[in-house]
């Protein structure tokens, strides 16, 4: 098939979508999920990937080299290079055995996630391609890491705009129902089988890891405001000596989990957890004058269009007025956003905003994203998707 002209730029620059309003013909009707070449309007080589002419992003580019064949020595050579580089990411350290195996576009497998979870990888097919791709995937999979098993779990709504059902189910191997893994150093029991998303959120890890670090003290009091397993109250509480954890979520299953995980490292006596739609509870909490030393708010993802971007910003003000609100002087407070329409600047406006508000001056330490091994694609915004912004109270207040 051929692009329209101009179109190409995008292509040689290395962007692996190609949209269906930049086709510009097709040498034959192709069938839905199909490898394609690539060409310019000319008829020159520009890549190949894999078409569904019915989605709004018809092309998936897979390769730019003309001589590569898309086939299982293509998949094994994808899968190491990924595999290589997050092993070569958490040499240096024992006590991380859950990591993102492969990142969609950001590895050129565009509409494939794998994570790995202590032997166990747990695999999302996101795009028709793709799922027709999945034998060799898994047969790649299977040789390169050399798993106990992979799970399936494409449940994600991209699925359906692509004419997809959504699947559980056993790919290779035993599955059991729960896993645990080490994220630096803490154990953590993952649900693999009926959990969230892939199970657990592994972007955060090097998030966690620096709230522990630097932004609890001993002896400090946090509140881990949709807390999920309890990653970052648990580092909290274990590396960073926290006297006491106050963990909020409307998630039953979540907050059994995360008081297993408090249990199996030993701090569950610090810990507090609270079920609750965090909204209430936040509020409920800061009309009755709690207090806290150091407080994380990270939120699912509420802008997941554009359409809902000002809702969404009124949403994440809300809850920054309550953690502001119940923060001690020269307290310390994360906000994060997972919605890749809630840009940097924009988190930054709504912070401000709150802090405005609620006259608490602050100052700001870092903008993080996610780890290292969820890299971002230059060429695609949209895969910077996470974002957290660390701030500190001054010790002074101002009535």
């Amino acid at each position: 098939m051929s692009i329209k002209p101009g179109r190409e730029r995008r292509v040689k620059a290395f962007h692996p979508w190609i949209y269906k309003k930049e086709i510009l013909s097709f040498s034959r009707k192709p069938k839905p999920g199909e490898l394609c070449i690539i060409r310019d309007y000319k008829g020159a080589f520009l890549a190949k990937g894999y078409i569904n002419p019915e989605s709004y992003i018809a092309i998936r580019i897979l390769t730019f080299r003309k001589e590569e064949e898309i086939d299982l020595n293509f998949f094994v050579k994808r899968i190491e290079e990924a595999f290589n580089y997050r092993k070569k990411l958490l040499q240096s350290t024992s006590a991380t055995t859950g990591f993102r195996l492969i990142h969609s576009e950001a590895d050129y497998l565009p509409g494939l996630i794998a994570d790995y979870y202590n032997g166990y990888i747990v695999a999302q097919f996101t795009t028709l391609g793709m799922e027709i791709l999945k034998p060799l995937i898994v047969k790649a999979l299977v040789e390169v890491v050399k798993p106990a098993g992979i799970y399936e779990k494409s449940t994600v709504p991209t699925r359906e705009l692509e004419g997809l059902p959504l699947v559980e189910q056993t790919l290779y191997g035993d599955i059991p129902e729960k896993v645990e893994i080490l994220e630096n150093g803490i154990k953590i029991v993952v649900q693999i089988i009926g959990g969230q998303k892939t199970g657990y959120f592994l972007d955060q890890r090097e998030n966690k890891l620096l709230f522990a670090k630097e932004f609890v003290d001993e002896g400090d009091k946090v509140l881990d405001a949709f807390c999920h397993l309890g990653g970052f109250g648990l580092h909290a509480a274990v590396i960073g000596k926290a006297e006491k954890v106050v963990a909020v979520d409307s998630s039953e299953l979540a907050l059994s989990l995360a008081e297993e995980n408090a249990r199996i490292n030993g701090v569950l006596d610090k810990f507090e957890f609270i079920k609750g739609d965090c909204f209430k509870v936040l509020k409920n909490m800061q009309q009755a004058g709690e207090k806290f030393d150091s407080i994380v708010i990270d939120p699912p993802a509420f802008a997941k269009s554009k359409t809902v971007v000002e809702q969404a910003k009124k949403g994440y003000k809300e809850l920054f007025l309550r953690g502001l609100k119940m923060l001690k002087p020269g307290g310390k407070i994360v906000v994060c956003s997972c919605s890749h329409h809630i840009t940097p600047p924009i988190l930054e406006e709504i912070l401000l905003s709150a802090a405005l508000d609620t006259r608490t001056p602050l100052r700001v330490l870092y903008t993080t994203y996610q780890a290292k091994d969820h890299p971002f694609v230059l060429q695609i915004p949209e895969s910077r998707y996470l974002k957290c912004i660390f701030a500190r109270r001054f010790e002074w207040e101002v009535k």
